[in-house]
């Protein structure tokens, strides 16, 4: 399998960006913008998986192409398309890269697993006061749903 096609594989792995009517069924109540928001993070949260999967099983040399590829691909197909809200790519690209630093320290440093993973992604998500704190529970069942950790290692294996 090409870089190119692993990212496509990865890419079509990834959820589709949560919506307002997704969030309503956990019992999770947001506006549109919030909605945005919040699957903002859950995207974040994904693709720090997925990228630190690339880095565990694909070949160093084909690293930087599928991460590019990956990133392409959401950035055209639902970034673009502001599922996301309005903020531009490269404003994104930071945001994520801060994201991916932060996971990286709570897995790597502090030996965080992937379910404290996802309850520090709510805690930022009601840190930054998207959710009450009585939606907590809710949003981590959502995100134990929309982030499937171990998925994308099984995935890479295959293809790397």
């Amino acid at each position: 399998m090409t870089p190119a096609e692993a990212a496509a594989a990865l890419f079509k792995a990834i959820p589709q960006p949560i919506s307002l009517a997704q969030l309503e069924e956990y019992g999770v109540e947001a506006s549109d913008s919030t909605a945005q928001q919040i699957a903002r993070e859950i995207l974040s949260l994904n693709l720090y998986w997925v990228l630190a999967a690339v880095d565990a099983h694909i070949p160093t040399r084909y690293q930087a192409t599928l991460n590019e590829e990956l990133l392409e691909s959401i950035r055209t197909e639902w970034w673009e398309s502001g599922r996301f809200g309005n903020d531009p790519w490269r404003d994104y690209q930071k945001e994520l890269n801060e994201r991916r630093t932060r996971y990286a320290h709570l897995v790597d440093q502090e030996g965080i697993s992937p379910m404290g993973v996802c309850a520090e992604t709510v805690s930022l998500i009601e840190d930054q006061g998207m959710i009450p704190p009585g939606d907590r529970e809710k949003l981590l069942v959502l995100l134990i749903d929309y982030a499937p950790a171990s998925e994308y290692g099984r995935l890479l294996e295959t293809v790397g």
